[in-house]
């Protein structure tokens, strides 16, 4: 029973261990309201994921503001129509609103999923 008890330890240990910080930065977003693609607009933002250690994703914005959202779901890998993998998770944010949060696996996009018709979506051009 202590064998199974201290592999069980270790195991949790390196799983919550293992979520890196990493940053990804872009250079521009668009948005959908309601069904309407909004222009693109150019704007550097700033991601950081897995900040201070914990499942948090802190954006940091050229207004020098930063928003936090909190990771609540597991991340699970999927696929578009079209074949790009990504990986998606569950977050809140301060205010406690729930949305997804999609990072495309090339690197160059990450989208917000807020409400059904609503999203945004950042590129680094």
């Amino acid at each position: 029973m202590k064998k199974l008890f201290l592999g069980v330890l270790i195991l949790l240990s390196a799983s919550m261990f293992s979520q890196e910080t990493f940053i990804r930065k872009y250079t521009s977003y668009v948005s959908e309201s309601k069904g309407v693609i909004q222009p693109w607009v150019q704007s550097g933002v700033t991601v950081v994921f897995n900040a201070n250690k914990t499942s948090d994703i802190v954006f940091y914005y050229p207004n020098n503001t930063k928003r936090i959202v909190h990771q609540v779901g597991d991340v699970r890998e999927e696929k578009t129509k079209g074949g790009d993998k990504y990986q998606i998770i569950t977050v809140i944010d301060e205010d406690g609103s729930e949305m997804a949060i999609q990072l495309f696996d090339d690197g160059t996009a990450l989208r917000i999923l807020i409400a059904e018709g609503y999203f945004i979506e950042f590129h680094n051009d």
